[in-house]
C-alpha cells in the first residue's frame, strides 16, 4: 500500500508541478484554511468535514435494525439545503419513513432529491462549482464536495417512489417512475467509464496490493460487471407492466432481471411463460423451462422481499511515507472501505394452504455499493495524492523564514490539523436493503391466507383475481407487508 502511494505520488507530483504552483499556494491556501476555520462555526459544516458520515448515521442504522423506523428518522438531522450531504440525508429520511409506513412523507423527501437532480442536469455552472469544491477538498477532505448521487442510488430512488405512488393508488405514476429508472440505467451503460484496472494501467503492480486492502470488493459477486443495472428495479417494472397489460415490456424486463440472476427459477419461469405466450422466438435462449400459461381461474402473486441493511462505507487509515525535499515525511491518509463478507441470502418461506415455496435471490445491493466504491477509487486516490502534496506545500510556505522554534510550533499545529481533517468520505445511501429476493406463484382466484415464516407478521390475507397481478412487498426489519391488487 505504501509503495502504491509513494510511486503514484511522485509521478503525480511531477505531472502537476508548474512554475506558478508556489505563488498559487501562498495566496490561495492561506485564504482557504482561514475560510475553513470560519466555516467551522457552523455545526453542520463541522460535522460533515470532521465527523464521518458513517458515524453520523450509526444511531439511525441501529434503530432501523431494531424496527424503530420513526425514531431512526428523528435521529438524523437533515441540515440545510446548502450542506454537502443534504440530499443524501433526504434519501435516508425517505427510506426510513417508507419503512415506517408514512408513504406521503417519504414521497416528499424523494421528490426533493429528484427535483435537485433535474436542476443539476440543467446547470452548466454546476461543473464549475464542483471543480472549486474539488480544489477546496485538497485542504480538507472529500466531504467538502457535494455528494454526487450515483446511478444505483438514483435507480433505488425511483424504485421506492414508484411504490409510494402505488400506495396512493396511482399505477400510472408508478409506471413513469420505473421507466425513469430504466432510462437512467440505459444511459449509464452507454456512458460507462473505463474499468479501474484500465484507469490504473500504469500501476498494475501496485493495483493488486491496493485491492488486498478491500476484501469486500473481492468477495462480491464475480458476475457483477457494473453498478448500474438493478434486478430489483427490473422485477418491479416487469410486474407493473403486467398489471398494465404491457406484456411485451414485462417480458423484456423479466429477461433483464434474469440476465443479472440467471439461476433464479421464478424469473426463468416468467420469461418462458411470457415468451411462449407472445411467440417470442428467442425466449429458450434465456431459460431451459417450457412456458406454462395461467389457467382461466388463476392470478399471479409476485413477492419482492428485502433483507437486512446494506453494508456501510467505513474509514480505514493508512500511514504514507513520502520522500520529499531530501527527507522522509510521514502522512496519515484515510480512505473509504466496505469491510466484511457479503451477506448470505435467507429465503422467506411462504405457505399458502399447503403449497410451500420460498423466495430466491434477485440482487445483492451490497454488491452494487461495493462496485460503486471500486469505480470511485481512481478519483478518490488522485485527490488523496494531491491533498498530500498540497498540505506539504502549505507546510513549507508557513515555515518559510521562521526560526527553528517557530517552525516546530507551526509543524505541530499543522500536524494536528492534518490529523483532524483527514477523514475518508464514507457517504452512501446506508439505509438501503442488503439483498432483494423474489417469488412468483400462480394461485387460484379467491381469498387466501399466507403463512410467512420468519417475519413479525406471520399471517397475511390476500385476494387473488383471475388474470390479474397481486404484488406483495415484505422485509425482515419489521415493517408491515404491503399488498397491491393491480
Amino acid at each position: 500500500m505504501h509503495r502504491f502511494f509513494r510511486q503514484w505520488g511522485l509521478v503525480t507530483q511531477r505531472r502537476f508541478a508548474c512554475s506558478n504552483y508556489r505563488s498559487f499556494c501562498r495566496a490561495w491556501l492561506a485564504a482557504l484554511f482561514f475560510s475553513i476555520c470560519l466555516a467551522g462555526c457552523s455545526t453542520a459544516v463541522f460535522s460533515d468535514l470532521f465527523v464521518s458520515y458513517e458515524e453520523q448515521l450509526r444511531a439511525s442504522r441501529y434503530q432501523l435494525g431494531s424496527g424503530e423506523f420513526e425514531l431512526a428518522a428523528d435521529l438524523l438531522a437533515e441540515g440545510r439545503t446548502s450542506d454537502n450531504s443534504y440530499y443524501l440525508k433526504q434519501l435516508e429520511k425517505g427510506r426510513m419513513l417508507y419503512l415506517a409506513g408514512d408513504y406521503a412523507a417519504s414521497q416528499q423527501h424523494f421528490t426533493k432529491v429528484d427535483e435537485q437532480l433535474k436542476y443539476l442536469s440543467r446547470q452548466a455552472e454546476y461543473r464549475l462549482s464542483t471543480g472549486l469544491q474539488q480544489a477546496s477538498a485538497l485542504a480538507t477532505n472529500d466531504n467538502f464536495i457535494d455528494y454526487h448521487i450515483p446511478v444505483y442510488e438514483q435507480v433505488m430512488l425511483h424504485h421506492y417512489q414508484a411504490i409510494n405512488y402505488l400506495n396512493n393508488q396511482s399505477l400510472e405514476s408508478a409506471l413513469i417512475e420505473v421507466r425513469r429508472a430504466a432510462m437512467i440505467q440505459q444511459q449509464a451503460m452507454q456512458e460507462a467509464p473505463l474499468s479501474l484496472e484500465e484507469q490504473l494501467h500504469d500501476y498494475q503492480a501496485q493495483y493488486q496490493q491496493l485491492m488486498d486492502q478491500y476484501p469486500q470488493l473481492n468477495s462480491q459477486d464475480k458476475a457483477l460487471d457494473n453498478a448500474y443495472q438493478n434486478g430489483l428495479s427490473f422485477a418491479l417494472s416487469a410486474t407493473l407492466y403486467l398489471a398494465a397489460n404491457q406484456e411485451d415490456d414485462a417480458y423484456i424486463d423479466f429477461r433483464k432481471a434474469l440476465a443479472l440472476a440467471p439461476h433464479n427459477s421464478y424469473l426463468q419461469a416468467e420469461v418462458a411463460r411470457l415468451g411462449k405466450k407472445l411467440s417470442m422466438s428467442d425466449y429458450q435462449e434465456y431459460t431451459p423451462l417450457t412456458g406454462k400459461p395461467l389457467s382461466g381461474e388463476q392470478g399471479l402473486l409476485v413477492v419482492l422481499h428485502e433483507q437486512s441493511i446494506v453494508a456501510a462505507r467505513r474509514e480505514a487509515r493508512f500511514t504514507l511515507p513520502l520522500y520529499n525535499h531530501n527527507r522522509w515525511e510521514t502522512y496519515t491518509v484515510a480512505l473509504p472501505v466496505i469491510s466484511g463478507n457479503a451477506q448470505v441470502t435467507i429465503p422467506l418461506t411462504i405457505d399458502v394452504e399447503g403449497q410451500v415455496f420460498s423466495t430466491e435471490r434477485l440482487i445483492q445491493i451490497d454488491s452494487l455499493a461495493a462496485k460503486q466504491l471500486q469505480q470511485d477509487l481512481p478519483g478518490i486516490l488522485l485527490r488523496q495524492i494531491l491533498r498530500v502534496i498540497t498540505k506539504d506545500q502549505f507546510r513549507q510556505e508557513v515555515n518559510k523564514g521562521k526560526s527553528a522554534d517557530d517552525e516546530n510550533w507551526a509543524n505541530a499545529l499543522i500536524n494536528v490539523y492534518n490529523i483532524m481533517s483527514e477523514r475518508a468520505d464514507t457517504r452512501s445511501w446506508q439505509t438501503l436493503p442488503a439483498l432483494a429476493q423474489i417469488a412468483v406463484k400462480p394461485l387460484t382466484q379467491g381469498s387466501h391466507t399466507l403463512h410467512l415464516d420468519g417475519l413479525v407478521q406471520s399471517e397475511l390475507p390476500i385476494d387473488i383475481k383471475a388474470g390479474r397481478v397481486t404484488l406483495m412487498l415484505t422485509n425482515d426489519l419489521g415493517s408491515p407487508a404491503q399488498v397491491f391488487n393491480l
